[in-house]
């Protein structure tokens, strides 16, 4: 996403297997932390999302594709794109609500 400082900064959506685990904005909080955390671990600080959001699922192909560049279109505000293979429209959805786009 677009970042005034930086220039673009990662953003990253997590699916999360049991909701309870983000029911509430201290929940949610924690799991961001231990997801920048591992980050930081694997990649390195330079990779740290700047956010990151839980969806219960992400979009995808009927073939099990996912659609990053869809995705990065809804955060940079543009046109996703041709999504008639898109297998639950629900999920760009999610995305959407999620960025507040």
């Amino acid at each position: 996403m677009h970042d005034q400082l930086k220039g673009q900064v990662p953003v990253a959506f997590a699916v999360v297997k049991d909701q309870a685990r983000v029911a509430t904005a201290e929940m949610r909080a924690a799991l961001e932390k231990e997801v920048m955390k591992t980050v930081d671990d694997s990649l390195g600080a330079i990779a740290r999302p700047g956010h990151v959001h839980f969806v219960s699922g992400l979009p995808k192909t009927r073939s099990g594709k996912m659609l990053r560049r869809s995705i990065q279109a809804i955060a940079e505000g543009r046109d996703p794109g041709d999504l008639t293979t898109i297998d639950d429209p629900s999920t760009l959805e999610q995305i959407r609500v999620a960025l507040g786009a």
